[in-house]
């Protein structure tokens, strides 16, 4: 795969105009070609260099950011106002000095003969395929002001559902992290001063309680292979999953079945996938460039696959009820109602249906989640205590039934 380089340029636009920018291709000519396909007449072009400040004083470009800035360019354009007096707005009222450049830049290319859509496309890391896409169908059939309107709602959505889904698991990974915490503290401190007591008692052992003293040498005497072995695994896992396409799919497929954190994902994901599925045929995109516009955006392997495998179902004139359903990985009644929605001919009221109802869900989950879990809570830090205690006192009962 090749590098997507940043490369500045100086030329002359189709009005003889002096103008700068900053363009993202895959190699300098790519650049060029790109360029001169916009009419630029090109003076000088070479790789930008990378400020010494990037990695450790640059402020990064949140979702938050894009969200304000399709807002604020959704206002001014309902206005009435130019989208380069726009950008140009915006730009100045940046705190956000990268975010500042690339608007600047956008500004720059659109001005230089480029269109909205293709200064976007020079910054994937902040506007993916699906923005992109989006602004483009509303450039063609010149109603990008409506298409910026509904690309904020359904991003605020997003985030919110985003906001959801962590809020559901924030539960869950507490309950281990309490949970190792506690065996931790209980290994490291408090069972070596039971184990000084029995050996000077001279006392047999219980195998039980010999087991844990060995697992409380071992970690005190070998914490930092400990260390070093999470380290592995957690880098590991993030390789393989870059690396090994079969890797990715199993681990995806895992993550899926795990109870409460699997369902959680797997309801945000159909809510994400319906919801954007409808703001895109309603901004007017073709269905099968809807779908291939969501296939990086879903969040699971299993899921860009199954969107893949139901364009190329589509493609060969197959409904998009009997092509979800075919990949088993959508619910009885999402694909009863997506048919019900392609029959009637209101496929998109369908979906806005189907993504309030599954954002709901994982509402109701995050808001209930911690109830449910408390006395699950309890429960594991009570099993971890009671092995403790019973593993520390069994040689104590042992010493009292010898004495007596």
């Amino acid at each position: 795969m090749a590098t997507i380089q940043a490369f500045q340029w100086t030329g002359m636009n189709k009005l003889g105009s002096r103008v700068q920018g900053v363009i993202e291709a895959n190699d300098i000519r790519a650049a060029e070609s790109e360029l001169k396909t916009t009419g630029i007449e090109i003076i000088s072009i070479k790789p930008k260099e990378a400020s010494s400040i990037t990695f450790w004083g640059q402020k990064k470009v949140k979702v938050k950011d894009i969200i304000l800035f399709t807002r604020y360019l959704t206002t001014m354009m309902n206005a009435g106002m130019p989208i380069l007096n726009a950008l140009d707005v915006i730009a100045k009222d940046q705190e956000n000095p990268t975010m500042k450049s690339m608007i600047v830049s956008i500004r720059t290319n659109i001005s230089a003969g480029m269109s909205f859509s293709d200064g976007l496309s020079q910054y994937p890391q902040y506007f993916n395929e699906l923005y992109v896409s989006l602004t483009r169908a509303g450039e063609k059939s010149a109603t990008l002001d409506k298409v910026l309107a509904q690309l904020v709602k359904y991003m605020d959505k997003s985030q919110s559902l985003r906001s959801k889904v962590k809020t559901a698991l924030i539960y869950p990974i507490t309950i281990v992290v309490v949970a190792v915490v506690v065996s931790l503290v209980l290994l490291l401190f408090v069972v070596p001063q039971f184990q000084k007591m029995f050996m000077s008692s001279g006392t047999p052992l219980p195998v039980f309680t010999r087991g844990v003293i060995h697992f409380s040498e071992f970690l005190r005497g070998y914490w930092w292979m400990m260390i070093i072995g999470v380290l592995v695994i957690v880098f590991g896992i993030k390789i393989m999953r870059k690396r090994s396409e079969k890797f990715s799919d199993k681990l995806d497929r895992f993550i899926l079945a795990i109870p409460v954190i699997g369902t959680v994902i797997q309801k945000s994901i159909i809510a994400r996938f319906t919801r954007t599925l409808a703001i895109t045929l309603d901004a007017g995109l073709p269905i099968v460039d809807s779908m291939r516009s969501m296939v990086n955006i879903m969040g699971n392997r299993s899921y860009s696959k199954a969107v893949n495998k139901v364009c190329d179902d589509i493609v060969t004139g197959n409904q998009l009820g009997v092509s979800l359903e075919s990949t088993k990985l959508f619910p009885n009644m999402v694909v009863q109602m997506i048919s019900v929605g392609e029959a009637s001919g209101a496929l998109g009221e369908m979906l806005n249906n189907i993504a309030n109802y599954y954002e709901e869900e994982v509402d109701y989950i995050a808001d209930n989640l911690s109830t449910v879990l408390e006395p699950l809570i309890m429960v594991v830090l009570g099993v971890i205590m009671g092995c403790f205690i019973i593993a520390m006192y069994l040689p104590i009962f042992k010493m009292g039934s010898t004495i007596s």
